[in-house]
C-alpha cells in the first residue's frame, strides 16, 4: 500500500460531493433510489464556498491512482 494526502481544492467538490452522498446513503441505510439530488447540491454549494474560505478543509487519500478515502474538518465560530 502506497497512501498519499492531497489536500483538497475547489477542483476537487465532485468527488468530496458523491462521496457525501455515498456516507449519507450507507450511514442512513438509503436505498440507491431515494433521490438525493438536493442533498448533493447543497453540498455541492457548501464545498464551494467553505473551501476557498477557508471554512472547511479536506484531504483526499490515494493508494498509487486510486481514490480510497477522506477526511475533513469544518471550523464554526
Amino acid at each position: 500500500m502506497n497512501l498519499t494526502y492531497k489536500r483538497a481544492t475547489i477542483e476537487d467538490i465532485d468527488i468530496l460531493t458523491e462521496t457525501r452522498i455515498e456516507v449519507l446513503r450507507a450511514v442512513n441505510k438509503l436505498s440507491g433510489d431515494i433521490d438525493m439530488s438536493e442533498v448533493k447540491k447543497q453540498s455541492y454549494d457548501y464545498y464551494e464556498k467553505a473551501l476557498c474560505d477557508g471554512t472547511h478543509i479536506a484531504y483526499l487519500i490515494f493508494d498509487e491512482n486510486c481514490f480510497v478515502g477522506t477526511g475533513g474538518v469544518s471550523f464554526f465560530k
